[in-house]
């Protein structure tokens, strides 16, 4: 589903940025607001815990890999925005 004035692709690295970030920093840029909420039992399993954290630093690569093909759409005009008031 496309957003106003924005193709398939775009809406969809937008919207899967913002969940991204929204669990990885939080709404007010708290890093790990989500994940701190979500994994409070995790303590109770190494194992578990293990896993969590590998688990909050693919979230963090994720929204790493997306920023830089927003950027890379941006910059090849793939992504038409007009910055001008």
């Amino acid at each position: 589903m496309s957003g106003p004035g924005m193709d398939d692709t775009n809406y969809d690295l937008v919207h899967a940025l913002g969940v991204r970030a929204a669990m990885t920093w939080g709404e007010r840029g708290s890093v790990g607001a989500w994940h701190e909420q979500s994994y409070e039992g995790e303590s109770a399993c190494g194992s578990c815990a293990e896993m969590f954290e590998r688990l909050r630093e693919m979230d963090q690569k994720a929204t790493g890999l997306l920023t830089a093909e927003l950027e890379r759409h941006v910059r090849q005009n793939k992504f038409p925005i007009d910055l001008t008031d």
